[in-house]
């Protein structure tokens, strides 16, 4: 029987197939660069997959979209199948798979970084049962050489959680090397092998789709969506292949932020589907499960946050009973009990190893917290939130849009979500160090996806009218363009090859050929549109192009070791900036000739009566700022910080012109030179902190 179409359907159907055939082309490119398919043959297999897509779109389109099929749970199998797929897939070894580990050299397996420290954690505990790292150090490397902490001992700042969590994987993988080798395996039994990594690392995957799958179940539950609906399936998709989330799951799986993203979304995922109960079992469940979170990462104890927002809207509510209110209050008192009894397990550790329960190994200065930088970890182009993972701004702009049924908890998850992102902004290295996106951010897996379920939720009601199909496709490929971008960046990293440290323009090396000239052209216009409306609020704010912001924020004069920031040789630190360097040319805004000799030196001439630059700052703490300036027909210089006159010099060939800031302002500066009587010569600008 011949099957009717709708007039609708039937007349766009064309363009639907050509949408879904150019989805398919995205989603499928991001695959084969993710598990690295040899690009001599991706092009013919995205081609040939492509082709098959366009196929099963035509005759089954209908059958796997529609709302009571099993699309949508196949769809989000699939993407956990691929997440664990690029784990198994991923090789690294550190280029010497036969060199022997344990004796002494630091030889990552699949452990590298801040992984290699928290898997010695983890062996320390599970297989020398104690928590003296001194050995361990030893025997497998200490790439950053650990300081001697106040006990004597070497200590590592990471959270002892993962450890925790990985003890019993490494004891079953230590099992099943003893049996293996029986058989003529030879597995090393000192726990730092491929072996037990493999085995240990695979949660890691398995975390991450655990996050995204709790996020689905809530996002069903607050959208009252058929458990078949698509756009929780679309939100656990989108997150779990197109944030930082990918690369920590895959690629980086000794890094504990997979581990982390399930047990916050573990803790906010009960905390709203027993919304408004007040039995003990739930208080207790709330504060185990936030304690463990916070021994993952001690930051996640904000959390609570989510209780406080019901607690104040239950206690405040009008015509409460006082009986009531004292319930409120009493339960939320037993989930903080329960909670500093889950974590006291982080407290024992830190007493042990670094002689204080209480204090952050990190020290007081690794935290700032009433110096934050918001503005940077959202849309900074060097690992901002929003900038490098547009999916991430997608889902937090979809948690204002939830139903007002669901409004206390988007409320809640708002608040969870605010104070993570301020957290982070007060950390010495807002960016992460080396890292891919804002990592510290993958403990907000659970409300993106919520966020992005709302959003297709919202844009399928706005319209209704148009094809099933059509919006299906539209879907595709905007979350899907994102996807594959993130894939893309993922599989370039496999293999060990670290994420980069450092400030990178977005624009536009790594665009494509034929769309470059487009994407400079949008790029010369509105800069980078995710890192809006920091980079229009700087632009006004400095009178520059609105693409300065992509090219300087993020790159300091300034930055002391991270070592340095637990005692006085933080104040000995200097910075350097040689002005007459091409890197530096986006600070220079006005006024600047290009680098030239002078009087023996490397410089930059002013050429207009007033010269100004950008210079940003780090940290919160007096300093001293000096400037290398030499007459090139000047004679008189004026300097001013912020438009304020700080320094005023007479030049004599190199003249050293300093001035004090004793409050200087984060963020970024701006610095002006105006030289009287003619040109000025610009050399270095020195930073050094103001003595203590």
């Amino acid at each position: 029987m011949r099957r009717v179409v709708p007039v609708g359907v039937a007349a766009n159907l064309p363009r639907i197939v050509a949408a879904a055939g150019g989805a398919a082309v995205l989603l499928l490119g991001g695959v084969a660069c993710a598990v690295q398919v040899d690009t001599r043959w991706s092009g013919l297999v995205v081609v040939g997959l492509a082709l098959i897509a366009r196929a099963i779109w035509w005759r089954r389109g209908p059958a796997i979209l529609a709302l009571e099929g099993r699309g949508p749970r196949l769809a989000v199998l699939a993407a956990c199948l691929l997440i664990v797929g690029m784990y198994t897939a991923n090789r690294d070894m550190a280029d010497q798979p036969r060199a022997p580990r344990g004796d002494g050299a630091y030889l990552p397996v699949l452990a590298r970084g801040d992984g290699h420290m928290m898997y010695l954690m983890a062996r320390s505990t599970a297989l020398d049962l104690d928590w003296v790292f001194d050995d361990d150090l030893a025997r497998f490397g200490d790439p950053w050489l650990q300081p001697v902490t106040a006990t004597g001992r070497k200590g590592m700042v990471n959270p002892i959680g993962p450890a925790l969590v990985w003890t019993p994987m490494i004891w079953l993988a230590e099992a099943g090397a003893v049996i293996a080798n029986v058989v003529g395996a030879d597995i090393a039994l000192h726990g730092y092998t491929l072996w037990h990594q493999r085995i240990v690392f695979l949660s890691s995957a398995l975390f991450a789709c655990g996050a995204v799958l709790l996020g689905r179940r809530l996002a069903r539950a607050l959208l009252a969506t058929s458990p078949r609906a698509w756009a929780p399936s679309y939100g656990a998709i989108a997150v779990l292949l197109g944030t930082p989330l990918t690369y920590y799951a895959t690629f980086m799986p000794s890094y504990a932020h997979a581990m982390d993203a399930c047990a916050c979304a573990a803790f906010l995922a009960y905390w709203a589907h027993t919304l408004g109960r007040r039995d003990v079992r739930r208080w207790v469940t709330l504060g185990a499960l936030l304690g463990v979170a916070g021994l993952v990462r001690a930051q996640e104890l904000g959390l609570g946050i989510v209780v406080a927002v019901e607690l104040v809207a239950r206690v405040g509510a009008r015509h409460t009973p006082n009986r009531t209110r004292l319930a409120w209050i009493g339960g939320s008192a037993l989930a903080v009990v329960v909670t500093l009894v889950a974590f006291a397990p982080q407290l024992l550790e830190w007493h042990r190893v670094f002689g204080q329960a209480t204090a952050l190994p990190q020290g007081a200065r690794f935290t700032r917290l009433g110096s934050p930088m918001i503005a940077e970890v959202l849309f900074a182009p060097r690992n901002g939130w929003f900038s490098s993972s547009p999916i991430a701004y997608a889902g937090t702009l979809g948690l204002f849009l939830l139903p007002r049924r669901a409004r206390l908890v988007g409320l809640g998850l708002v608040a969870a979500l605010a104070l993570q992102v301020y957290l982070n902004s007060c950390v010495f290295d807002w960016w992460g160090g080396a890292a891919f996106g804002q990592r510290r951010m993958c403990n907000m897996t659970l409300p993106l996806v919520v966020g992005i379920a709302t959003l297709v939720w919202r844009c399928g009601r706005l319209a209704r009218r148009a094809s099933s199909r059509l919006l299906h496709v539209l879907v595709v490929v905007g979350l899907g363009t994102f996807v594959t971008h993130n894939l893309a960046r993922v599989g370039a990293l496999a293999g060990g090859r670290p994420a980069g440290s450092e400030l990178e323009p977005s624009c536009c090396d790594r665009v494509p050929a034929s769309l470059r000239p487009f994407a400079q052209a949008l790029y010369d216009r509105v800069g980078n549109p995710f890192e809006l409306p920091a980079s229009a609020v700087f632009a006004l704010v400095h009178d520059v192009p609105i693409t300065t912001w992509d090219q300087t924020v993020g790159s300091y004069p300034l930055v002391p070791p991270t070592h340095t920031l637990l005692d006085d040789s933080l104040w000995k630190q200097r910075g350097r900036w040689p002005l007459w360097e091409p890197a530096l040319e986006p600070f220079l805004i006005g006024g600047f000739g290009p680098s030239s000799m002078l009087l023996g030196r490397h410089a930059r001439l002013t050429t207009a009566p007033v010269a100004r630059m950008l210079v940003p700052n780090l940290m919160p703490y007096g300093q001293r700022v000096a400037l290398w300036l030499a007459p090139a027909g000047a004679s008189q210089v004026t300097v001013r910080w912020n438009g304020e006159e700080v320094a005023r010099a007479m030049l004599y060939g190199w003249t050293r012109v300093t001035f004090d800031l004793p409050t200087i302002g984060l963020h970024t500066n701006e610095l002006a030179i105006e030289g009287q009587g003619g040109a000025v010569g610009v050399g270095d600008l020195d930073l050094e902190f103001l003595p203590k």
